[in-house]
């Protein structure tokens, strides 16, 4: 098995979401009850639909920022885990907020629409809104698990590796 997340590399992730704990939301928004409990229900979510590590993180860790301040949630949140994260990850959660205000027509500058839709990850940030939407189910209780949150991501891995071999191969078969 390919090891890539280890408690040691996660430790720091786990202490700024943990920071989320009782930080209340709004309920007509979040019915489900604080920052931390809907971290968990996203990344629950995002580990049934995708491998992608990246997406998996952002799905965890979009909302941490609002320990410090709501409004400004996704730049404090890049504040704390621009050491930790890769570029990828860290775009999504600065970006989280920005997708809504495209889909919801409230972007008012072309240029600044065009940067958005033409990005490489606006597939991942669009999977990243609907993980966020979904995560608000006051009936779900999930368990937080350091261990078992570290273990599946280490299996995303391992998928997404055996997914980028299956396609070298047929790539390979179709060009001979």
């Amino acid at each position: 098995m390919i090891q890539t997340f280890t408690p040691e590399i996660m430790e720091p992730f786990f202490w700024i979401l943990e920071q989320n704990k009782g930080i209340e939301q709004h309920p007509i928004y979040h019915p489900e009850g604080d920052v931390f409990v809907h971290s968990l229900q996203a990344v629950y979510i995002a580990f049934r639909e995708t491998y992608d590590t990246d997406l998996i993180l952002a799905a965890l860790l979009h909302d941490v920022g609002k320990a410090a301040n709501k409004l400004r949630h996704d730049k404090i949140a890049i504040d704390l885990l621009g050491c930790h994260c890769s570029p990828k990850t860290l775009w999504l959660i600065e970006n989280h907020m920005r997708v809504w205000y495209l889909l919801l027509g409230e972007m008012r500058k072309l240029s600044k629409v065009k940067e958005l839709i033409e990005h490489p990850w606006l597939p991942e940030l669009i999977h990243l809104a609907r993980i966020d939407k979904m995560a608000r189910n006051p009936n779900k209780v999930v368990q937080y698990n350091q261990t078992d949150i570290i273990d599946r991501l280490n299996r995303c891995v391992e998928k997404h590796f055996e997914v980028d071999q299956n396609k070298l191969g047929g790539k390979i078969k179709d060009e001979s």
